[in-house]
């Protein structure tokens, strides 16, 4: 899930430097690009919690 993000993000980046000086395409892209990372973080955090809680005995 991590390289995914990496590879999502390197996309939203080349997505940003295309749309550079059209401000409703970076405002939109902007928007984007963050709602999609809260939901990655929620995700990779929900995964995390679950990969180290502790199992019962």
């Amino acid at each position: 899930m991590v390289r995914n993000i990496g590879r999502e993000l390197g996309e939203i980046e080349q997505a940003m430097a295309r749309c550079r000086g059209d401000a409703l395409a970076e405002a939109r892209l902007t928007g984007t690009w963050m709602a999609h990372l809260l939901i990655s973080s929620r995700e990779l955090l929900h995964n995390l919690l679950i990969d180290t809680a502790r199992r019962p005995g």
